[in-house]
This record gives structure tokens, C-alpha cells and sequence, in this order.
């Protein structure tokens, strides 16, 4: 297989993402809540459990700038990893291009037509048409230069029944396909 070399600022650099979603939910410190489309994120230790998230929290250009999600998270602690299937691929197209930062009036629930329902130990809503919802809590921080990685903590995780019963599975189509 032929290869060619690319660097950071060339054209082609970004053919591999993003890879699989994931929408974020948190809460302000009144209680308002935003969902962010995240396309960085992993499960990042095994014992105790914790996931990385990477969330927009700096301006730069016309595409970072810091996320009303992110705010949300700085402010309260805690945040929930919704895992979509692929037919919720239209709101996470819709989470990911609307943004409170511009936009505070927006109801992101009601324009993805997602439904918000309440988590076991954090504050923040869980999106109900997700089969997989983690709720954590931030472990730690890392500050880069357009994005914080956000480490969390799981304090509960809500799993579709057909999941656990082997009725349904999650199959993870985000590997590219060389065609």
C-alpha cells in the first residue's frame, strides 16, 4: 500500500475523523442544561473506570471556541456520556452545530427531538433514546491548547435492558472502510 506523508496544517491531514460520537449532557450552575457532540473520548483507565472527553474550551478560529457544555461542566463537576446508535445520527448533527455560547434561548432537546430524563446521581439529564448513558463525575483535568481533556469518574451507568438480556448489541461501524 502506497503511503504519502502529511503534516498537521496540510490538506488530507483530518481524513480519519472523526471517528464515533458521543453527546455530552451537563447541567449550569442554575440548572440549565446543553448537549455537545463530542468526537474525542475514550475509556482511558481500567481500575477505578474513568472516560476521557475532549471538550472545546478556547477560541481559536472559526471552529473552536469554547463550548456552553463546557461551562456547564467547569461549573457543576459532572457531566453524562449519552453513547447514540446511528439512527440518531440527525441529532447529533443538530447538538453539534447549534451552541448556547450564540445561541442561549436554544432548547437542544426540542431541536434534536431528543428526550431528557433524569440521572441516578448527577445533575445533568440523560438523553432517553440512548442505549448507554454514563453518568460521571470530573477525576481531572488537562488543559491543551483549544480543548481541555476531561477526565470523569462513573457514578452510575443506565444500559438498555436488550443490551444486558443479548437481545440487541452495540456494534461499533466506526472503523474506516478502505474502499
Amino acid at each position: 500500500m502506497e503511503k504519502r506523508v502529511s503534516f498537521p496544517r496540510d490538506e488530507g491531514f483530518n481524513v480519519f475523523y472523526p471517528g464515533s460520537v458521543v453527546l455530552v449532557t451537563a447541567v449550569d450552575a442554575a440548572g440549565k442544561a446543553d448537549i455537545c457532540t463530542v468526537g474525542a473520548w475514550a475509556l482511558v483507565n481500567g481500575v477505578p473506570r474513568m472516560f476521557g472527553i475532549a471538550m472545546c474550551a478556547r477560541e481559536s478560529g472559526n471552529y473552536f471556541w469554547k463550548r456552553y457544555t463546557t461551562t456547564c461542566i467547569e461549573q457543576t463537576g459532572e457531566f453524562v456520556i449519552n453513547i447514540p446508535h446511528a439512527g440518531l445520527r440527525k441529532a447529533w448533527d443538530v447538538c453539534g452545530s447549534v451552541t448556547l455560547t450564540t445561541q442561549p434561548d436554544a432548547d437542544k432537546f426540542a431541536l434534536a427531538r431528543l428526550t431528557p430524563a433524569p440521572a441516578a446521581v448527577v445533575k445533568a439529564p440523560l438523553i432517553a433514546e440512548c442505549p448507554v448513558n454514563i453518568e460521571c463525575r470530573v477525576h481531572s483535568k488537562l488543559e491543551l491548547p483549544t480543548h481541555d481533556w476531561i477526565v470523569g469518574e462513573p457514578a452510575a451507568c443506565h444500559t438498555a435492558v436488550e443490551l444486558i438480556e443479548g437481545t440487541a448489541r452495540l456494534r461499533w461501524d466506526n472503523a474506516p472502510v478502505l474502499e
